[in-house]
């Protein structure tokens, strides 16, 4: 299993890990594995994050499991330590992208009763899909909404809620009465898919 590091701080830009594996891929790349990453691996929408380990560039990352896979360009030595450090603009557009998503998808679903059924963030565009259709009006009025909330600047977090405390999680809950459920937790603004605003939705009370 591999240690999520930005799951304890999505702001992570660099860190150390040791080499647990280098195996050839396609294409003349590796595929490594190691024992803590803050790289992303692709999921929920969100693109994999790039950079480098050491010398070699990083082109991917995906998960197995509970296994984060790194596509590098160069071999790495098992048992050694490498210093990992992640490009951090496209990182930062993502989170920003990805956190605006759960914001727009929660005030919809809390107004309109939609659900978000597809999403993607592209290098131009961000797609929302949802099961239902918003008249141009309430497009409108979901901007502002969550526009509010960015200039609020509310807190963020992202967390994993136990299977069984899924029906009872709702957008304007307390953040006491959901933190029994939560069986992990990332401080920041997310990268992962389980975003969480911490305070009330703009436009109704908590």
């Amino acid at each position: 299993m591999t240690i999520r590091l930005f799951d304890q701080d999505s702001h992570m830009r660099e860190f150390d890990a040791v080499v647990l594996s280098c195996e050839p891929g396609r294409d003349g790349q590796y595929l490594v594995t190691l024992d803590r990453t803050a790289f992303f691996p692709e999921g929920g929408g969100q693109p994999a994050d790039t950079g480098t380990l050491g010398a070699a560039h990083v082109t991917d990352a995906h998960e197995r499991g509970r296994v984060v896979f790194h596509t590098v360009d160069a071999p790495l030595t098992p048992g050694s330590t490498v210093h990992g450090v992640l490009d951090w603009e496209p990182r930062l557009r993502r989170m920003q992208n990805h956190t605006g998503e759960h914001i727009v998808s929660g005030l919809i679903h809390r107004d309109y009763g939609f659900s978000n059924v597809g999403f993607h963030i592209g290098s131009r565009d961000v797609t929302l899909d949802f099961d239902g259709v918003l008249e141009r009006d309430s497009l409108r009025r979901i901007e502002y909404l969550a526009n509010v909330a960015v200039a609020e600047n509310v807190a963020v977090t992202a967390e994993y809620p136990r299977r069984t405390c899924l029906h009872s999680l709702r957008t304007a809950a307390s953040w006491s009465s959901r933190k029994t459920c939560v069986s992990s937790q990332s401080k920041g603004t997310t990268a992962a898919p389980a975003a969480r605003r911490t305070s009330s939705v703009p436009g109704r009370s908590a």
